[in-house]
């Protein structure tokens, strides 16, 4: 019995334990599935920090990161490694028994992107004992965005009632300040300490001190307080000036009347612009009416909307007779109206291109027709015209009569074969004649308004300018005799200065008529000195003939130089074949002083050539002189030395050519044109003294040679080939016929062709082969300044190798080139254009190649020229033949003709 009772309540005891512990399966249950469905992060780690469980929400932002969950929390990498500090801060004040409070931090997702979280640490006990740490996060993202948009919100309602030109209020149903702005306490005064204790009675009893009413301006506070629902909008005058606008609308938050809003616009300003608007209408009106000019405004359509006075006494009709009456064009000549409204067009399209300025006619009321000059613009803003007119028919008239008269006499000034030129008081040219512009070779639309120094050489505006000056102090005509060199040919001028006077007596302008009077000039000063300079040739001539070396005829030529010219100094020099300047004689009164014996003469002399002195001498190519050197950058004597006071040199010519240069210093008085003329006729009889006795020593040179004999026989070939080229040219003088003419010119040229090859020979140390580089550069010179017309518009580029040719080939080659030349020179420029002549001559492998190009009109299209009648391209075939060469001719961009032989072939 005793033994059943144990087991009973053994059993019983069971069923109790097992009741329980249902009971606790369903409570773990329970929990569980909260655990899991729950939307918090909850992540419990062991107490060395692994995790040993997650739910389903850290599952997932973890699977969107890593492949699996990691062992430990640290490795945890939705936690960012900067945030791990504040989960262990947190644990360590479970552990001390510390105030543990939950903190913010955030988890990173997939690409970063960031939740922000609130964590609520908390311990896992068993028995009051820590087993767990329990991590739960509350993700608070939209929670912040909506505090950031909040504070968005607040931020740009602040920055928008801060930028209004308004002042705003804002009050609730309790009499309370809700918002404000700045503008607001700005425009009432209002200190900020006030605002800040937010009772408008406050505000009210401030602001109405300085209004103009009160009273009413507190009864329209009263009445819209009264009714809630108003809206209103009124004026505010202050005892100051000052004009506010009221404008207050209830503010209404969903259906309710939460308070009252307050605007106030500051029209101070527009009312006085206003007030300025209306005197500047009524000052304008005035000036209108009262410009004493004709006014008018015309509309878009052309109707006269307004007119003053004083258009009725230009077109005759009163201004209520023309405004809103007639239109601009009624008024207009017909011929005119085309042109007006063109301009009116131009005038709303583009208004920079319409004139402001411009004439026309008009026929007033009674028929007269009148001239008138109008300014016209467009009024800003609108689409209507201001035209001020004057009435210039009496003006217009005398200027027709000063226009005629001025014709005149500028007909006489061009028929008239004098100087006629006009300087103002600016001492600027404004007028000159088509004589006078054509002698000095002048462009009347390029000189005219520029300064006289600038056109006038310096030796002569010194003298001219002393001349104008007095005609301007004593306003009466002055006549004076100049040297002027505005060519390389100085003239005399007698010149008479004539002033042109103002109505009021002052002198305005110079006339200046020049008469050239240089052939008398020239004849009174030479007739002197004409002995004087055949004496001086004569002594030359002699000393060429009888003195020994030309070291001694130099020295006599530079004597009589010197001795003409009445210089205390001089040299001459030549160029060599490296065209260089090379001394030959030098004064020895110059050699003592600075000793140039000692110093290298040459490079003193080459350093003359850089100037230019020597440019404007090869382009004049007639002596030139300096009477105040000190203006002149010469560099030929050693030191800074003031003694070359007076300077003139004058070129040594060869067949045009330069061949050295004469320099002389120091006379007593000034160089005039009578010693260059002197200088100019010596110099060339120097050059054939010096040219004389140089053949003559080569002469006796050669004659011991035993080649002297072949090159006398090309000398004396050139020779005559030389004169049948002159006998050619004696006889073609003759006749009328101009195509017989041409074909005697044609034989000329082929004939000095074959002599300059002689010459060529009889100059070289190889009478067999000449250099045909050389040969060309002289025969195409020669052509070149004897059959262009105007030589300064072609260009002659030579690209040429110096390569020796045998006679045999030299001579049809050099009739070839002479053809060729001819034509291009003759027919590819045929009006004068400008254009471009090139020959080249070159080897290329075993050939050679030489090659003539222009750039002209080209051949005729229809020309063949393998079957061509001509003789001149008949000649050059035939000759192509001789030396067994090629020809091709190209007609693009002109006529390019490349011929190609081989020497050797054709001489074997």
């Amino acid at each position: 019995m005793t033994n059943n009772n144990v087991g009973l309540k053994d059993l019983n005891r069971v069923e109790v334990l097992e009741k329980e512990i249902l009971k606790l399966k369903k409570e773990i249950a329970y929990k569980e599935e909260i655990f899991e469905i729950s939307p918090n992060y909850i992540i419990k780690i062991g107490l060395d920090g692994e995790i040993l469980e997650v739910n389903n929400s850290v599952n997932h932002l973890i699977s969107r990161i890593d492949k699996k969950i990691p062992r430990l929390l640290s490795q945890l990498e939705i936690i960012p490694s900067q945030e791990y500090h504040k989960y262990n801060s947190s644990i360590d004040s479970i552990f001390n028994k510390n105030a543990n409070r939950p903190f913010e931090s955030f988890f990173l997702d997939k690409e970063n992107e960031v939740r922000y979280i609130k964590v609520y640490v908390s311990p896992v006990r068993s028995q009051d004992e820590i087993i767990a740490i329990s991590i739960l996060a509350t993700d608070i993202t939209d929670l912040r965005l909506m505090e950031n948009s909040l504070q968005e919100s607040i931020s740009l309602q602040k920055a928008t009632m801060e930028s209004v030109a308004n002042g705003i209020l804002v009050i609730n149903n309790h009499g309370m300040v809700t918002s404000y702005n700045q503008k607001f306490l700005d425009m009432w005064n209002i200190p900020q300490s006030m605002v800040n204790q937010g009772y408008d009675s406050d505000l009210l009893d401030q602001v109405m001190v300085d209004v103009k009413d009160p009273l009413k301006f507190r009864s329209k506070i009263e009445e819209l307080y009264q009714n809630p629902n108003l809206t209103s909008t009124d004026i505010i005058e202050f005892e100051d000036g000052r004009v506010y606008q009221r404008y207050s609308q209830p503010q209404i938050v969903g259906n309710k009347v939460t308070g009252r809003v307050w605007s106030f616009i500051d029209l101070t300003s527009l009312k006085k612009a206003k007030k300025s608007l209306r005197e500047s209408v009524a000052y304008y009106k005035t000036i209108f009416e009262h410009s004493g000019t004709a006014t008018i405004i015309v509309e878009e359509d052309s109707t006269i909307s307004l007119a003053n006075s004083e258009t009725e006494k230009i077109v005759g009709y009163a201004p209520y007779e023309l405004m809103g009456q007639k239109k601009w064009k009624d008024l207009v000549v017909p011929e005119y109206q085309p042109q007006m409204e063109k301009y009116q067009k131009l005038r709303y399209s583009n208004s920079e291109a319409a004139p402001n300025n411009y004439e026309f006619r008009i026929i007033d009321k009674y028929g007269e027709t009148k001239d008138i000059f109008a300014n016209v613009c467009i009024i800003p803003g609108t689409k209507r015209t201001l035209a001020s007119i004057l009435d210039v028919t009496e003006r217009n008239q005398a200027m027709a009569k000063i226009t005629e008269s001025e014709n005149q006499y500028r007909t006489l000034a061009e028929a008239v074969e004098d100087f006629v030129f006009i300087i103002n008081q600016d001492d600027k040219l404004e007028y000159i004649n088509e004589y006078a512009a054509r002698k000095w070779k002048l462009d009347p639309s390029e000189v005219l308004g520029k300064p006289r120094c600038e056109l006038f050489p310096p030796e002569t505006n010194e003298l001219q300018g002393k001349y104008l000056q007095r005609v301007f102090q004593i306003k009466d005509t002055v006549r004076g005799e100049n040297l002027l060199t505005m060519t390389p040919d100085s003239m005399w001028l007698d010149t008479i200065l004539i002033p042109l006077k103002t109505p009021e007596g002052s002198v305005e302008k110079v006339l200046c008529v020049a008469r050239d009077m240089t052939e008398r000039k020239e004849y009174e000063l030479l007739l002197s000195r004409q002995n004087e300079i055949h004496k001086a040739m004569g002594t030359i001539l002699t000393e060429a003939i009888l003195s020994e070396t030309e070291e001694d005829l130099t020295k006599t030529c530079l004597s009589v130089c010197e001795e003409i010219t009445h210089s205390e100094v001089g040299f001459i020099c030549e160029i060599n074949s490296d065209k260089q300047l090379k001394t030959m004689v030098f004064s020895e009164s110059l050699m003592e002083r600075f000793q140039l014996e000692k110093i290298d003469l040459d490079i003193m002399l080459q350093n003359l050539k850089i100037n230019e002195i020597w440019e404007q001498l090869k382009i004049i190519k007639y002596p030139v002189s300096y009477n105040n050197p000190s203006t002149l950058d010469l560099d030929i004597l050693p030191g800074n030395h003031p003694y070359l006071k007076k300077i003139i040199l004058a070129p040594l010519l060869k067949n045009g050519e330069f061949m050295g240069l004469i320099g002389l210093a120091n006379k007593g008085a000034d160089y005039d044109f009578s010693d260059s003329k002197a200088l100019g006729s010596i110099s060339t009889t120097i050059v054939e003294a010096l040219l004389r006795k140089r053949a003559e020593e080569n002469l006796k040179k050669a004659l011991n040679d035993k080649e002297m004999l072949v090159r006398e026989i090309h000398h004396r070939t050139k020779n005559n080939l030389m004169i049948m080229a002159s006998l050619l040219n004696l006889t073609s003088a003759d006749i009328e016929d101009e195509k017989a003419k041409e074909i005697f010119r044609q034989i000329q040229t082929r004939a000095k062709s074959m002599a300059l090859i002689h010459e060529k020979l009889y100059r070289s140390d190889n009478f067999k082969k000449i250099n045909f580089g050389d040969y060309i550069r002289h025969l195409a010179r020669d052509l070149f300044n004897s059959f262009l017309r105007y030589p300064e518009r072609v260009e002659l580029v030579m690209e040429l190798e110096d390569l020796n040719l045998d006679i045999n080939t030299a001579i049809p080659l050099g009739l070839i080139l002479n053809e060729l030349l001819t034509n291009s020179m003759k027919y590819a420029f045929p009006n004068g254009e400008y254009g471009t002549i090139t020959i080249k001559f070159f080897k290329k492998g075993e050939n050679y190649v030489m090659m003539v190009d222009d750039d002209g009109i080209g051949l005729p299209s229809d020309l063949d020229v393998q079957k061509t009648d001509t003789l001149g391209l008949q000649l050059v075939k035939n000759l192509i033949g001789q030396i067994e060469g090629d020809m091709l001719v190209f007609r693009e961009d002109g006529t390019h003709v490349t011929i190609t032989f081989n020497e050797d072939e054709y001489l074997s």
